[in-house]
């Protein structure tokens, strides 16, 4: 049985939860400015946080270097409820 908009529904509760400060196991900071979030939404929306987690990071602070840059969603993609509050971090790629 499908549950409508359950993806949707499960981004929104763990974006008021990361408003909140609820549940947040890391802080990633960018530029000096510290975001709180959840390990597995950073692992499940960039390779780089996955990657970075898989390597035994274990610490709960997480400083991004000057050569990751967050990327911005194309104005013709939807985004999700974590990108819309102005957390870049989340969709951040190394080069």
């Amino acid at each position: 049985m499908a549950i409508p908009n359950f993806g949707n529904n499960v981004l929104e509760c763990l974006n008021e939860q990361r408003l909140q400060g609820m549940y947040c196991d890391v802080s990633v900071v960018v530029k000096g400015h510290t975001f709180k979030a959840h390990r597995a939404v950073l692992a499940a929306s960039s390779s780089y946080f996955r990657d970075l987690f898989n390597s035994g990071c274990k610490s709960s602070i997480v400083e991004l270097p000057p050569a990751v840059q967050p990327q911005k969603t194309p104005p013709s993609e939807p985004q999700s409820p974590v990108t819309q509050t102005g957390s870049a971090v989340a969709t951040a790629t190394a080069r």
